[in-house]
C-alpha cells in the first residue's frame, strides 16, 4: 500500500542514476502542468523556470516564483501544480549516495554520507535572490546545457555540478540536520499509506467515513487531519487526482468525454465539467480541441 504512489518509473539508470524532468526534448512538454502527492528514495530539486508554481513539499505549502529552487528529501511527499504554459518548473532528481567518493575524506565525513543518510537535507525554499540562489540557479543552467548536449563527459560534469550545489548550500548555510521528532516516522508513514491508498482507488466510489474506517480513525479526526496535512479537503484531493487522470485521458486516448468522466469516478457529467473547469479554465471538450 505505501509504494502506490512512490514512484515506480526509474530515474536515470543503474549506474548514472539522475534525471531531468519535463524531458528536454519536449515530450513531456504536455504532462508536467499538475504532479500529484508522491515520494521516491532519491533526492528531488525542483525549479520555477516561468510565471508561478505552486508546491507541497511534507506539510507545507509553497508559492514558487521565477528563480525559485524548492528541494524535495528523500521519501519526502510533494506535489506540483503549474496550471498553463505560461507556468514552467523543471526537476531534477538523483540518488544521494552516488555522490559519495569511494575514498573517504572530511567532505564525506561532513557531508555527503549525512545527506545520503537523511541526517542532513537542503533546506526546502531557496527564494530568488537569497543568498547562494544565483550561483545555484548557474549550476543547475550548466547541467541542463550538458546533459543536453550529451558530449563525452557529460556525466562527470552533471556530478561535478550536483556536487557544487551541496558546497554552495554548504557555504550559505543551506544545509540543515534532521532532528527525529517523536512520532514523526508514524507519522509520516501514515501519511504516505493514505496518498498510497487513495492513488489506488480514486476512481471507485469513496467516502471520508468509508476511507477514515480503513484507516482505523473517526471521520472527523480524519478530516481534520488530512487538512492539516493537505491543505485541502479529502473531496477536493479526490477531485484532483480524477481530474489529472481525466486531462491525460482526453490527451492520450479517444475515449468520449463522458466516458472519460465515469471512468475516473465522477458519477455525475455536469459535476465533472464544472470541476474540469474549476482546474483548466475551459471544458473537457475545448480541452481536448486545445
Amino acid at each position: 500500500m505505501d509504494a502506490a504512489r512512490r514512484e515506480k518509473k526509474e530515474h536515470g539508470t543503474l549506474s548514472f542514476p539522475f534525471q531531468i524532468y519535463p524531458a528536454l526534448d519536449g515530450s513531456e512538454a504536455d504532462d508536467s502542468d499538475f504532479i500529484p502527492y508522491h515520494w521516491h528514495p532519491e533526492l528531488e530539486i525542483i525549479t520555477v523556470d516561468c510565471g508561478r508554481v505552486s508546491l507541497t513539499i511534507a506539510d507545507r505549502m509553497y508559492e514558487g516564483a521565477r528563480g525559485d529552487v524548492f528541494f524535495a528529501a528523500s521519501e519526502e511527499l510533494h506535489e506540483i501544480r503549474a496550471a498553463g504554459r505560461e507556468n514552467q518548473f523543471r526537476s531534477f532528481v538523483f540518488a544521494a549516495d552516488f555522490l559519495q567518493f569511494a575514498r573517504a575524506d572530511e567532505t564525506e565525513f561532513a557531508l555527503l554520507e549525512p545527506l545520503a543518510e537523511g541526517r542532513l537535507r537542503f533546506a526546502t525554499c531557496l527564494r530568488s535572490g537569497e543568498p547562494g540562489q544565483s550561483e545555484v540557479r548557474t549550476l543547475l543552467a550548466q547541467i541542463v546545457r550538458t546533459w543536453q548536449q550529451q558530449a563525452p563527459g557529460c556525466q562527470l560534469a552533471v556530478k561535478a555540478a550536483l556536487l557544487g550545489i551541496v558546497a554552495v548550500c554548504a557555504q550559505y548555510g543551506r544545509l540543515e540536520g534532521r532532528p527525529v521528532r517523536p512520532g514523526a516516522d508514524y507519522r509520516a508513514r501514515q501519511l504516505r499509506e493514505i496518498v498510497g491508498y487513495l492513488g489506488e482507488h480514486f476512481t471507485e466510489p469513496l467516502s471520508l467515513p468509508e476511507v477514515a474506517s480503513h484507516f482505523g480513525l473517526s471521520p472527523q479526526y480524519f478530516s481534520t487531519f488530512f487538512r492539516e496535512n493537505f491543505g485541502r479537503t479529502f473531496t477536493q484531493h479526490i477531485n484532483s487526482l480524477r481530474i489529472e487522470q481525466a486531462a491525460r485521458l482526453l490527451r492520450e486516448t479517444d475515449l468520449p468525454v463522458m466516458e472519460v468522466g465515469f471512468s475516473v469516478g465522477f458519477d455525475n457529467f455536469s459535476y465533472f465539467i464544472k470541476r474540469f473547469r474549476s482546474v483548466y479554465g475551459v471544458s473537457p471538450s475545448h480541452y481536448r480541441k486545445g
